[in-house]
């Protein structure tokens, strides 16, 4: 409403005397609210989203170094324990599905689980000594 006041105010001598005022004012409100909508557009397209910069001014060759450092510990692991580690941990599925996606019981997904976090645990403490 503020805007269209303004408007209002600073093109008063576009009013004309005969005119109905509730009716000039209409239009300037719907006008000023279809420049909104379009600079929300072009903002939209012109700006990227609050969530993008997140990570500016973080060290990107710590996250790549860090990145590689998971890797290599994950490739490390026995088979049966990196998949384990992930199924449920990278992929993020509940405990019975994984056991159904391996074809083992969920006590020894359970079991690989606890033995892969605590092995990658050691890989990753171990390189982060030797750092």
């Amino acid at each position: 409403m503020q805007i269209a006041v303004e408007r209002a105010l600073t093109r008063l001598d576009q009013w004309r005397s005969g005119a109905r005022l509730d009716s000039w004012m209409f239009k300037i409100v719907r006008n000023a609210w279809i420049d909104e909508l379009r600079s929300r557009g072009r903002r939209g397209k012109i700006f990227l989203a609050a969530e993008a910069g997140e990570n500016i001014g973080t060290d990107s060759m710590a996250r790549e170094t860090e990145l590689l450092s998971v890797q290599s510990a994950m490739a490390r692991l026995p088979e049966d324990q990196r998949e384990a580690v992930s199924l449920v941990l990278v992929e993020g599925l509940p405990y019975r599905e994984a056991a159904e996606v391996l074809d083992v019981p969920i006590g020894t997904l359970t079991s690989r689980l606890a033995r892969g976090r605590e092995a990658l645990q050691a890989l990753l403490g171990a390189e982060g000594e030797a750092t």
